[in-house]
């Protein structure tokens, strides 16, 4: 990674990096990380490095612990509850916002995004949950653009980007991934009839039942985890 645009760009460019790598599971739940690990593999300073590190424990991605270092923060069951909770309130308030705002041009590219999640039918092999990890990413987001709200969405934002929330697909049975897929196809009907208690009451049990499926098979795991 080149500094030709000074620390403070490649700082953002690592923060950028490594974000990605934590929300996708790259770097796993409790895994350490060190700035001369970092820097060594992107070829840069410890500085930005130090930088990036920085955000990424505000910002809750990753916490510092005493003779330990900087790991990947680990979430515990209340954590996890609290989290999808508040996806709840914000996420269906959107989904209503955005059934009365959303376009021709919105329900198109949302179609085309959820076409793309289906494309491989219910696989839940890692390589196929990776991938609609990323697009469902995109369709909510989507939906959080179509909604015209700032606040909401500026909220949401960190919320959907949550590694905990990219690992719920990891976790679908078959009938669990269908179900999904269902959701969002009556989320778009809701959107085309721009009827926005429909939407927000689909969003509503699209998310829960998502809470349930990462939940279901261990509700008492990582209870021990360490806050931020």
């Amino acid at each position: 990674m080149k500094q030709v645009n000074g620390t403070a760009t490649v700082a953002h460019e690592l923060y950028a990096v490594i974000r990605e790598r934590i929300v996708n599971g790259l770097y796993g739940q409790g895994m350490r990380l060190t700035e001369q690990q970092i820097a060594a593999e992107f070829n840069t300073s410890r500085t930005p490095v130090r930088e990036a590190l920085r955000q990424l424990t505000a910002d809750g991605f990753l916490v510092f612990k005493p003779n330990s270092g900087t790991l990947v923060r680990e979430w515990s069951t209340q954590q996890i509850h609290e989290l999808f909770d508040l996806r709840v309130l914000i996420e269906s308030e959107i989904a209503l916002h955005a059934a009365e705002h959303i376009d021709d041009a919105g329900l198109s590219e949302l179609t085309k995004v959820q076409d793309e999640i289906e494309a491989r039918g219910a696989d839940i092999s890692e390589e196929n949950t990776v991938r609609i990890g990323h697009l469902n990413r995109r369709f909510h987001a989507l939906i959080a653009q179509a909604s015209d709200s700032e606040r909401l969405t500026s909220v949401l934002s960190n919320a959907i980007e949550q590694p905990i929330v990219q690992r719920t697909f990891r976790r679908y049975t078959v009938p669990q991934l269908e179900r999904s897929f269902a959701h969002h196809r009556e989320l778009l009907d809701a959107f085309r009839s721009r009827n926005g208690a429909w939407a927000k009451s689909i969003m509503t049990c699209h998310i829960h039942a998502a809470k349930f499926a990462l939940l279901q098979d261990n509700p008492h795991a990582d209870d021990n985890a360490d806050t931020p």
